[in-house]
């Protein structure tokens, strides 16, 4: 007959234990020894589901096998459970990491099979990581348009570690920068070289000073608006990502190549 334990088991279930489980951790602390097939006639569980709560109670961290002849388990102290709650959010968090990563490459088969123009987008510090891990994912040639107010809104480490993980993806990069005194002084040959920039160039602020940061790489044209709170618009299309490459082309022409540090003539 199961043994009716008077102890709330929600907090077990919030550690990650499932009612079986919870039931038998509670059995164990009760009776201090079982054998698994003592734990499931006390849980109303089949001699099979007894030896599987047992394990699965010891992979937790929540239970001990003694050694003998036969298989008998102890409980463990439930402090065992913050261990397993923190260990539970760790993977959630991993979780949710691996598929912000993952996503683009869903998000590129589902336009792939759609004859029609693609359009996402993304709000606050998650918008900039949005766009960032897609070019990381795509892994083709990137060219972006700078803006000079992206500063702010992400620590330089986390550029910093952008940029090097860009260069570990083998991503050839062209990048159209603002020739401000903070970005000249920063910059040189080694800097790019570096990140795998194959071509930089210089713009004045009096020919871009916008709030947008454009960047086209395979079939896709992210635009990032730095204001209050950062928004990205990402376009998913051959023929408009296409378009901005010449558009790039065009605005390369009447900049200057960064061959030399020098700000360029206003």
């Amino acid at each position: 007959m199961n043994d009716q334990h008077p102890f709330d088991t929600t907090i077990l279930h919030k550690a990650g234990l499932t009612e079986s489980q919870a039931k038998g951790y509670l059995a164990l602390i009760e009776h201090g020894v079982l054998s698994p097939a003592e734990l499931a006639k006390k849980t109303g569980e089949t001699r099979t589901n007894g030896y599987m709560i047992c394990e699965k109670l010891v992979s937790l961290g929540l239970a001990t096998k003694k050694e003998g002849k036969k298989a008998l388990y102890t409980p463990n102290h439930p402090s065992a459970l913050e261990t397993l709650a923190e260990r539970r959010r760790k993977i959630l968090m991993r979780n949710e990491q691996e598929v912000k990563n993952g996503i683009s490459s869903l998000v590129d088969y589902y336009y792939d099979k759609r004859d029609t123009p693609g359009v996402t987008t993304a709000v606050g510090r998650s918008a900039i990581e949005f766009v960032y891990n897609a070019i990381l994912a795509d892994k083709q040639p990137l060219e972006y348009l700078r803006s000079p107010y992206d500063s702010g809104y992400m620590s330089s480490e986390y550029y910093r570690e952008y940029g090097l993980k860009r260069a570990e993806a083998h991503i050839d990069t062209k990048v159209i920068a603002i020739a401000t005194p903070r970005s000249l002084n920063r910059w040189s040959l080694e800097y790019d070289e570096r990140r795998r920039i194959a071509q930089r160039t210089w713009l004045t602020s009096k020919q871009y000073d916008a709030k947008v940061e454009w960047s086209v790489y395979g079939d896709k044209v992210s635009a990032l608006t730095f204001g209050e709170e950062p928004i990205a618009l990402t376009i998913h299309s051959k023929d408009i990502a296409e378009s901005f490459r010449q558009i790039f082309a065009l605005i390369r022409s009447q900049g200057e190549a960064a061959d030399r540090k020098k700000t360029p003539a206003e």
